[in-house]
Order: structure tokens, then C-alpha cells, then sequence
């Protein structure tokens, strides 16, 4: 049995508030930089390499990894959280004044009531598990770091559960910034794997 493990840890607070941050690239404030340092100084064993959402809030920890020679690092635009269309980056006190009933029927189903130009929830979905059955093949065996977003965490809590389709995940499940859950894949010698959540701190 060959265990692939990978730390997803949730970028550090963002500058601009409380935004609709999906693509919209505000960079980390000093806390939220200081809250990934803690966070990576904390992980419970090295890691082989780190991958990493494209946008600043998570592509600027990682280009100090590397600047610090600690790890390989790469980055990869299918980590990144999901799109939402023309409110993306929109302040969300305003979105629920202006486009409640819209914006409460998202939060209540997303799968079936995607927002204005946004990306719908399964292809998100699908995307995420793309890259991580990509990144389980190419590193088997490796511990793996994904710098990444609150919903592509989300998302790959409820596949290690085997859990679908579960909108839980996305709207009472607090995820704080800086946050880090454990998650591994294991696959036997026929090739034949499964997903395991683990609680790392527990460690």
C-alpha cells in the first residue's frame, strides 16, 4: 500500500474585507502572511514539494518558500477557488442588498443555481479532482503541500468522505485563514485506491 499525503492549507487574510473573493487578486495583509508562516512552521512532517493557486494571496508565501530554497514549488491555475462571475470580488454586504434572493438560492444549492457568469459548481468540482488525481499519479508516495482556497478545501474534505454534492461543506463549515487539513490517498499494489481526512493536529 503506497500513501500519498497532502497538507491543504487555506491562504492567510486577504487586504479589501469581506469580498466575494473568488479570481479577484487581492495580495495577503502582514497578519495574513505571518498566520501562513505559523501555519507551514507547524505541519507535522516535511514536505516534498508545494503546489500553489496562482492568485497573490497564495503565490506570494510560495515564491518565499522558494526565494528560501526550503522546498520545489509550482504553481497551478486549477487551485484556484472557484469563479463568481460579475460579483466576483464584489463586497458581500452589498451583494446581499442588491441581489439577496439570487445570492441566498447560490448558497442553498449552488449545484443548481449558479451566479451571473460564474463557474458553475461542477465544473469547479470537476476541475479540483482533475488536478489532484493528476497530482496523486505524478507524486505517489510523496507529501505533497497545496497553497489553495476555502472552497477547493471544501471540496476535497467531502471527496475524502466520499460525500457529494453537500452544500454543508461550503456554508457551515468554518474554515479559518491559515487552516491546514490533512488528507491521503492510498493505493495498493492492483492500482486500486481510496481517500482517507485526517486531523493532523491530533498528531
Amino acid at each position: 500500500m503506497t500513501q500519498t499525503t497532502l497538507y491543504l492549507m487555506r491562504h492567510g487574510e486577504c487586504e479589501g474585507g469581506n469580498l466575494l473573493r473568488g479570481h479577484s487578486d487581492q495580495p495577503l495583509t502582514e497578519i495574513g502572511f505571518a498566520q501562513m508562516q505559523l501555519a507551514y512552521a507547524k505541519l507535522p512532517q516535511a514536505v516534498d514539494r508545494v503546489i500553489s493557486s496562482p492568485l497573490k494571496r497564495c503565490r506570494v508565501f510560495a515564491e518565499h518558500l522558494t526565494a528560501k530554497n526550503q522546498v520545489k514549488v509550482a504553481l497551478d491555475a486549477g487551485l484556484k477557488e472557484i469563479y463568481f462571475g460579475r460579483w466576483d470580488g464584489q463586497p458581500i454586504p452589498e451583494l446581499h442588498a442588491d441581489h439577496g434572493e439570487e445570492l441566498s438560492a447560490y448558497w442553498r444549492d449552488p449545484w443548481a443555481n449558479s451566479l451571473p457568469e460564474g463557474e458553475p459548481m461542477a465544473e469547479f468540482e470537476q476541475r479540483v479532482d482533475e488536478v489532484v488525481e493528476q497530482l496523486v499519479h505524478q507524486h505517489c508516495g510523496e507529501a505533497l503541500l497545496l497553497l489553495t482556497h476555502g472552497g477547493v478545501i471544501r471540496h476535497l474534505m467531502a471527496k475524502a468522505l466520499g460525500v457529494e454534492r453537500a452544500v454543508g461543506f461550503y456554508t457551515r463549515l468554518s474554515l479559518d485563514y491559515g487552516s491546514v487539513v490533512k488528507i491521503s490517498h492510498y493505493r495498493d499494489k492492483a492500482g486500486e485506491g481510496y481517500w482517507r481526512l485526517h486531523w493532523h493536529d491530533a498528531e
